[in-house]
Order: structure tokens, then sequence, then C-alpha cells
């Protein structure tokens, strides 16, 4: 097993998420945008990684949700903000494969991601119910 953390996932509701709230609120703790905004229509979002100053601070993703089957939508229509944290991983599907058999359900298959320059993610919910993401290290 070799996880490196990479982010913590925070949902946005699409209106906000273009109006740029959350990244003006969290500019309050010294967040800026590490790369520009990006869309994903086969994951069904939008998005964007913010990097603080303060020394240890988490990589953030804004996630928004794109089109009208987007997997952050239940969780903001519950009111969830942390949405996921997620790991790079050099081999992805034995990852898979190993939280599989200790019981955490494949949310989403490996999917080339926008965001990651094409390289495959998968989503993993945990038996905690902790959504994680799986990045294919590059």
């Amino acid at each position: 097993m070799h996880l490196v953390f990479h982010h913590i996932g925070l949902a946005c509701p699409p209106d906000e998420f273009a109006k740029g709230i959350d990244r003006e609120h969290l500019s309050l703790l010294g967040y800026r945008p590490e790369a520009e905004k990006w869309t994903d229509e086969r994951l069904g979002m939008q998005g964007q990684f913010l990097v603080a100053t303060a020394t240890g601070a988490p990589r953030v993703e804004l996630v928004a949700p794109h089109g009208d089957h987007s997997p952050v939508m239940p969780w903001l229509q519950r009111g969830v903000k942390l949405y996921h944290t997620a790991y790079l991983v050099t081999d992805l599907r034995a990852e898979i494969e190993r939280n599989r058999k200790n019981h955490a359900k494949l949310m989403f298959p490996p999917t080339p991601a926008v965001a990651f320059g094409g390289r495959n993610v998968a989503f993993l919910m945990l038996p905690n119910r902790l959504l994680v993401e799986l990045i294919e290290q590059g």
C-alpha cells in the first residue's frame, strides 16, 4: 500500500462556486487558487484547487455540480460541505481491491479526470461513510 495525501474536497453550490464565494472565504485563511477552474463533463463536476500559505495546511478542491446527474448534488442537498479526501496511489486497481476486501464500496469506477490531466480516479465509500478519491499517480 502506497498512499500520498493529495487534497480535501469541499462541496459548493454551483451559483456560489461561480461567484467565488468559497474562494473568498478561504482566502481569509491564506488560501489562493493553485490552478484555473476546470469542468469535467464525464464526472459531472467543476472545480478548482486552492493552496494555503500556512505551513502544513492541506490543499483544498472546491467541487460544484455540473449537469443534471452530478454526484455532488446529493451531498449538497443534505447540507454536507466536506465531500471527500483524496490520495495519490501507485496501483489504482490494487488499491480499489484492497479497500473492497475491507468492505469499502466502489461508488465511481476508474475514470479519466480532467483535473488530473486524464489520469484515472475512483471514488470509494469506506465503511465509516467517508468518501475517498483515489488518484492514479502519474
